[in-house]
Formats: structure tokens, sequence, C-alpha cells
């Protein structure tokens, strides 16, 4: 198994990404996060969670686990919707952009990533009605959010908001 982690794995950006297209590079590294959805309830949930970010594929790629409750809190903190997933980010050099697929237990989504601002929006490919926003990325923090279309308000609604801190070691 080592030697699948140390063919997968790599500890810098490739060359080939220039360094304006390098969307991705200051997440790497370990996060905790709280998660907050279901806004349509009286009482919105919070849930902790980990997000790990790595170079991978020779530094051409970004791969990332999502953990939410994470494995801490998974023990004591059961939530019907828990998600173990990788998402997996790969530099597309022919239009600047990032190529990703998201999977876990029964979901598969398919996005593609751009630079808007100081934003990195994720748009998802095949009907194109929801998004993830990673914005407000420092060294320390970021901030991510789920926006869903909704066709009955003609409108972008908040599914999911994620505030991030980077773990201390």
């Amino acid at each position: 198994m080592n030697e699948f982690i140390n063919a997968l794995a790599c500890q810098q950006r490739n060359e080939l990404i220039p360094e304006e297209d390098d969307f991705f590079g200051a997440l790497i590294g370990e996060w905790n996060f709280e998660w907050v959805d279901q806004y349509d309830k009286e009482t919105p949930r919070h849930v902790t969670g980990e997000w790990i970010f790595s170079w991978v594929l020779e530094g051409c790629a970004i791969q990332d686990v999502f953990i939410c409750p994470s494995r801490k809190e998974r023990k004591s903190d059961i939530q019907p919707d828990a998600e173990y997933g990788t998402t997996i980010r790969i530099y597309n050099a022919r239009n600047r952009t990032w190529d990703i697929v998201y999977g876990c237990s029964a979901e598969m989504t398919r996005l593609e990533a751009r630079r808007e601002n100081e934003k990195i929006v994720l748009t998802e490919i095949t009907n194109q009605q929801m998004k993830w926003i990673f914005s407000d990325i420092t060294e320390n923090s970021f901030h991510w959010q789920r926006i869903v279309w909704s066709n009955e308000e003609k409108e972008w609604k908040i599914g999911a908001d994620l505030s991030a801190k980077r773990k201390t070691k």
C-alpha cells in the first residue's frame, strides 16, 4: 500500500501549471471545518468535519478527502447523510481550467473550476444548476458554499456553508 501512496502523492505543483492557474494550491494541507445546512428548517444544522488536500499525479492534480462529521465526531454524532468522499481536480492546460470529479457513496458529480475575481467557482457541468464556491482564502482559513439554482424563485440559493480553519500541528 505504501507504493500506491508514494506513486499517487506529490509534494508540489508541477511546473506545467502556471502559477496564476494554481487556484487550489493554497488549500494543500489539513483543515477542520464547521458545516451549516438545512436553512429551510427553524434551526440550521451545524456539523464539524475535516478536509485534507494534497498534490497528486506528479503535481498535475489536487485530490482531497472530505469527512463530515469528522472521524472523531462520527463515533458520537451520527448523521444519516454523513459523507466520506474524495474530489480530484486535474488541471486542463487547453482552456486553463480545472476538470473535477467528486465521489462518495452513491454519488458522482462532475464540475469545472474557473477563477472569478478572488473566488474559485466550480460549476456542475451536466445541468449547471449547482456551484461550489471557495472564497476568502487565506493561509489559515477559507469559506466554501454550495449554491443551487431554484427554478421556482429564479435565483441561486445557499444549500450549505462551510468555514474552515487550518489544523495546527
